[in-house]
């Protein structure tokens, strides 16, 4: 019997022994931490009259001398020097400052960190320098927005990129069952545009604070229709950036930008 008593508690100490060792083993699982980023998530909407645009549906009063009417089946841009302005006028870069921003294919979010504060103004260029328009296009990763075979933005050496490309249908509301073609494409040194776009409009009073460890949605509007401000499709429907006449259209295309005040970040 005593052995037996013996051999029941040594059986009882290893249990007891297992126990504890488990125990230490396995300790209580607590959550991780979500270690969210300062960060800005800027969004980019393209808009005709405030309203979203669509493609491929639907068509869009374009108010020239005789009413005309547009529609759209791409539009992208590509971007450098892409920035943030502080409350005391240094700048931020976002990434290294190149995006591809296609609104047909939705692809117009991206996050980026910066650091906390607060910001008055976006700086970009709708564009990029010569040395990097007329460099190897394929020294970029396969992600990069300057990549041209994911953008589809690049015309080859000699003509460089695209830094904005619209195409669609127009009509005029003489001939309404008639649709004829659309393609505004800007590029070459010559069509390089600099911008800087306020917080809340041209009074350039407002601003957005980031703050730390919080993403801060930023709203960037492109407010398209503003892009085609006194223009007659039915006089110049194309322009690719080569040639007087098509040098020229595109010329007072990209200017409208700035006189009308295409781009717009709301005041938050």
């Amino acid at each position: 019997m005593k052995h037996w008593s013996k051999a029941l508690m040594v059986m009882v100490l290893a249990v007891m022994g297992l126990t504890v060792q488990s125990c230490e083993e396995n300790p209580p699982v607590t959550p991780p931490v979500v270690d969210t980023k300062t960060s800005v998530d800027l969004n980019f909407s393209a808009l005709w009259n405030g309203q979203p645009l669509t493609f491929l549906t639907g068509w869009f009063e374009q108010p020239s001398t005789q009413k005309e009417y547009v529609q759209f089946f791409n539009f992208g841009m590509i971007v450098s020097k892409l920035r943030l302005v502080k409350e005391d006028g240094t700048e931020v870069m976002l990434g290294d400052g190149y995006q591809w921003i296609d609104f047909k294919k939705q692809r117009t979010k991206f996050s980026y960190e910066v650091p906390a504060g607060k910001y008055k103004a976006v700086r970009f260029t709708l564009g990029l320098d010569s040395s990097v328009n007329h460099g190897d296009p394929n020294k970029w990763g396969a992600e990069h927005p300057l990549n041209g075979n994911l953008t589809g933005m690049h015309w080859g050496w000699a003509g460089g990129y695209i830094f904005q490309a619209i195409d669609g249908n127009y009509k005029d509301s003489l001939t309404d069952k008639y649709t004829k073609g659309m393609s505004f494409h800007a590029a070459t040194d010559a069509m390089v545009r600099n911008f800087e776009v306020p917080v809340g409009g041209s009074m350039g009073a407002a601003m957005f604070e980031v703050k730390d460890k919080v993403a801060t949605p930023v709203q960037f509007n492109y407010h398209i229709n503003r892009f085609y401000q006194g223009i007659e499709l039915k006089k110049g429907s194309v322009s690719h950036s080569e040639g007087v006449k098509e040098m020229a259209l595109m010329q007072k295309l990209l200017d409208n930008l700035s006189a009308y005040s295409a781009f717009e970040i709301p005041a938050p």
